[in-house]
């Protein structure tokens, strides 16, 4: 499973886990659509600094055990 964040937009400054995924295309997908959705809205949106702002995690359904992919 993959899991999409938004880094630090908790108030505890935290990750915000927001979607998981049967795989980290889906995942990457979803993230694109964010962007699309917010450059829309918000004008002279930094797309590059944007995508920084996201992570996609592995979580592994057997274990507690997670790691970031790219």
């Amino acid at each position: 499973m993959f899991m999409v964040y938004w880094k630090k937009m908790l108030q505890d400054k935290t990750d915000a886990p927001m979607m998981s995924f049967d795989t980290s295309i889906e995942a990457r997908a979803y993230i694109k659509g964010l962007i699309d959705a917010i450059k829309l809205h918000i004008k002279d949106t930094d797309e590059i600094k944007l995508i920084k702002e996201f992570e996609v995690r592995e979580h592994m359904k057997s274990t507690n055990k997670r790691r970031r992919i790219g």
